[in-house]
Order: structure tokens, then C-alpha cells, then sequence
């Protein structure tokens, strides 16, 4: 029984270690409708039909949007992502080999 808390211990210490380097944004899997609804700035891109994300959307869009290119549709949870969404990419660790 002491082998196993010791390995448990062991193995939430490693998760814990780790979780940090690992850390993502958080998307709820759930399917839901409406541009925005994961999170997202909200706006439909009218000439495509898809939903415009943070990085895109002064290029698509406008600054500030414009009804003219795009349409707001304000889905529950719009903007809920967007510190995480343009937050900059991490670069790997040097002693990770390349994908």
C-alpha cells in the first residue's frame, strides 16, 4: 500500500511539473451555433460565411469591424478566449525534438 501512494505521488508530482509547459486554451468540445460561441470575437466574415478569429479580424473585417464586410453575431461566450487566443505561441524547449 506504501508502493502505490508513493507512485501516485509520484506521478500527480510529474503532472503537476508538467502542466505548465502543456497549458492550452480551454474549449469547451460541446457542438453550439454562432460564430463566437468558443470563445471567439464574434464576427461572420460576409464573402466566405466563416467565422472570423482574433488574429484575422482587423484584416478581414475592418478596425474596427465593419457591417459592410462582416456581420457581429455575438454567440454566447464571444471574447471569453481572446487573452489566450492572441496570446504569443511558446516556442518548444530546446531538447524537444522537432514534429
Amino acid at each position: 500500500m506504501r508502493r502505490l501512494g508513493i507512485v501516485v505521488g509520484s506521478l500527480v508530482a510529474f503532472f503537476v511539473a508538467v502542466a505548465p509547459v502543456e497549458a492550452r486554451c480551454l474549449i469547451d468540445p460541446t457542438p453550439c451555433r454562432g460564430c463566437g460561441c468558443k470563445g471567439g470575437p464574434g464576427w461572420r466574415h460576409i464573402a466566405t460565411h466563416r467565422c472570423v478569429g482574433f488574429r484575422d479580424l482587423a484584416a478581414k473585417c475592418g478596425d474596427p469591424p465593419s457591417p459592410k464586410l462582416c456581420v457581429f453575431e455575438n454567440a454566447p461566450g464571444a471574447g471569453a478566449n481572446r487573452d489566450c487566443a492572441l496570446a504569443p505561441a511558446t516556442p518548444p524547449p530546446d531538447d524537444e525534438p522537432p514534429r
